[in-house]
């Protein structure tokens, strides 16, 4: 018999779990999480100097949509790939429609803007350091979701990993919003997304180690 067809075997054979105790204890950990970045935001590189101003308009809410979106899609692709005998189509499903939706929104943004806008938009002022700090913020997040993770029973624990660490990253993201001032669709569809990514690898790493069992 193979190693991975015993896993999933072993798996199957798991009782179950009282039904939302998991996702309990994974919500519980993600509110450590969000303290933990909240203050390593406020001690590191501090609240945008309009907030105030910021929240008041549509931008900055659509970019929380967007960061919040795919913290969600993770918490609930983290919940099914650790259950064995779970499908992951429905949020990989979701996953490709938001992905989609930002680089819609980015793409018609760019069209419609002048030639000469178009580089600033998607580059902004921070664009060498968004995904680095989405990146650091996301390690800051991630022990609390993997120690929470580790509850489950993956049958692929890399594909849990990564799962855990785009909702590490999405989380990290909406926190970092307060920092960052940037706005256009077309700098969060590709620095927000290319930091989240990165933790989404690293996560699938890291995941093959930790979450395995």
């Amino acid at each position: 018999m193979r190693t991975d067809d015993l896993i999933t075997g072993l798996a199957l054979d798991l009782p179950p779990t009282r039904r939302g105790r998991l996702e309990l204890r994974l919500l519980m950990f993600m509110l450590a999480a969000s303290a933990a970045v909240m203050m390593a935001v406020l001690w590191w590189l501090g609240l945008r100097p309009d907030l105030a101003a910021a929240v008041a308009g549509p931008t900055f809410w659509a970019k929380a949509a967007y960061t919040v979106a795919l913290c969600g899609t993770g918490f609930w692709l983290l919940d099914r790939l650790g259950r064995p005998g779970r499908s992951a189509r429905g949020p990989l499903v979701l996953l490709a429609l938001i992905l989609g939706v930002a680089a819609s929104w980015a793409a018609i943004e760019l069209a419609t803007a002048a030639p000469v806008d178009r580089i600033g938009m998607i580059m902004g002022v921070s664009a060498r350091v968004c995904p680095t700090n989405i990146l650091i913020l996301g390690a800051l997040t991630a022990p609390f979701i993997f120690f929470a993770a580790r509850r489950f029973a993956p049958v692929r624990p890399g594909a849990a990993g990564a799962a855990a660490g785009l909702l590490s990253a999405g989380l990290a993201a909406t926190v970092y919003g307060l920092y960052c001032s940037e706005y256009a669709a077309a700098f969060v569809a590709v620095w927000y997304t290319l930091g989240i990514a990165l933790a989404v690898g690293a996560g699938a790493l890291i995941g093959k180690v930790a979450l395995r069992w």
